[in-house]
């Protein structure tokens, strides 16, 4: 978890990820779709979460960027309102 992210959404994302390829995912919360990363971290500590998966399929990805699981959902988003979205990230 990277201190300085900010909470993009307080509920996850379904996204098909494909198997062996090399995805990187948004630590930060500041990407423009908050799953993959853009480029948006500059200027923080955040740094994308480089994933490869072995099978091809549906994954709920942390929208929060709190999850211990991440970048999997494991329910963390529920300690978030609606009002926390943008907001930095409890740590």
């Amino acid at each position: 978890m990277c201190k300085d992210a900010i909470v993009f959404r307080n509920k996850p994302e379904g996204v098909t990820l494909e198997a062996g390829v090399t995805y990187m995912i948004c630590t930060c919360g500041r990407s423009k779709d908050g799953i993959f990363c853009d480029g948006s971290h500059k200027g923080t500590k955040c740094m994308p979460k480089k994933v490869t998966v072995e099978k091809t399929k549906q994954y709920h990805i942390c929208m929060c960027k709190t999850s211990a699981n991440f970048p999997f959902c494991d329910g963390t988003h529920s300690i978030y309102t609606n009002e926390d979205i943008g907001k930095k990230i409890q740590s």
